[in-house]
């Protein structure tokens, strides 16, 4: 079953305007009459032909196709496209015997062979717009499945760096003390369980859910020397963000920023003027010329993937990670 989009079936209108106008231009000039007419009746007779074809595509992918076996998908549907086409030829015949568009003097009997023939291309030209159509479905695929082996392979690399460097900090504990280490090991595994059965690309409001689960962890090892806010906005809690992409920015603060020992980091979402801006800020030491390592640069990759940028600065004893989404 293909179903067409509102933005397809523009084209296809489009093109049976173009087409409709053309035979009837050609028509009027082989038998010098006046073309606007012809235009006319051209264009209604278009008009009756799609509107048909739109209502008996819709109806047939809504309904018979889904009762029928997929060999007679598209016997079927070529057979709607013949009915479209012979009957908007006739509604054109009789709409042009009643408003007398042009002086056409044609028995019945010759406007339904006429309409018969009007009805062979229709299907035909209905055959060929599915078979680009199938062409572009296809290709689509193609892209998606491609996409998605990327984000995949992104993900199997992100995901042992967050969990070796997780796991040497809980290794630390051990040797500190044992309860905690416990209380770490308990807390990575929920926050695994958690992460295993998300999407690549998850809401922001679930992001912020895994780092809770995941500051709880780190909070074990720096002893609260350390303190995180949050401040988003309701608009940007819906916005799609790779998974773990706080955690890594988080972990870059940590790591770099404070070596564990002190300071705060401060988490703000918000939309301004179409885009969602996602902030990661803290009081370290900062940089003069950051060197993106495999967190960074995988997170820059996936970014990538859904629209988005990043962006980071230090400057005034501050240093700021900035992820920028388009409207949700």
């Amino acid at each position: 079953m293909l179903k067409i989009r509102a933005k397809e079936w523009l084209y296809i209108l489009v093109f049976a305007l173009v087409l409709g106008i053309s035979i009837a231009g050609f028509t009027s000039s082989l038998y010098n009459y006046n073309p606007f007419p012809f235009l006319l009746l051209g264009l209604l007779t278009t008009f009756y032909i799609f509107t048909l074809s739109f209502f008996t595509t819709e109806i047939n992918n809504r309904f018979f196709i889904k009762l029928l076996p997929q060999f007679l998908w598209t016997p079927f549907s070529l057979i709607f496209a013949f009915l479209s086409g012979f009957l908007g030829a006739l509604a054109g015949y009789f709409s042009n015997s009643l408003l007398d568009i042009i002086p056409l003097n044609l028995p019945l009997k010759k406007a339904i062979i006429l309409s018969f023939f009007l009805a062979l291309m229709t299907a035909s030209l209905g055959y060929l717009l599915y078979k680009l159509v199938s062409l572009q479905r296809k290709e689509e695929e193609n892209k998606r499945l491609l996409l998605e082996e990327h984000i995949r392979n992104l993900e199997r690399q992100i995901s042992p760096h967050f969990i070796f460097n997780t796991l040497n900090a809980v290794a630390e504990l051990v040797w500190q003390d044992q309860e905690r280490a416990e209380e770490a090991i308990l807390s990575l595994a929920r926050l695994l369980r958690k992460s295993l059965y998300l999407e690549p690309f998850i809401s922001l409001e679930e992001e912020l859910e895994l780092l809770k689960d995941y500051w709880n962890l780190m909070s074990l090892r720096f002893k609260g020397n350390i303190s995180m806010d949050i401040k988003i906005e309701d608009e940007a809690l819906k916005v799609r963000v790779p998974k773990f992409s706080l955690q890594i920015l988080v972990e870059n603060a940590l790591k770099h920023g404070f070596q564990l020992e002190r300071g705060n980091i401060a988490i703000k979402g918000y939309k301004r003027e179409g885009k969602v801006f996602i902030e990661v800020e803290d009081n370290g030491r900062g940089f003069e010329k950051l060197k993106e390592g495999v967190g960074l640069s995988n997170l820059r990759e996936r970014l990538k993937l859904c629209g988005a940028s990043l962006s980071y600065w230090s400057a005034q004893g501050k240093t700021t990670f900035r992820m920028v989404f388009d409207e949700v």
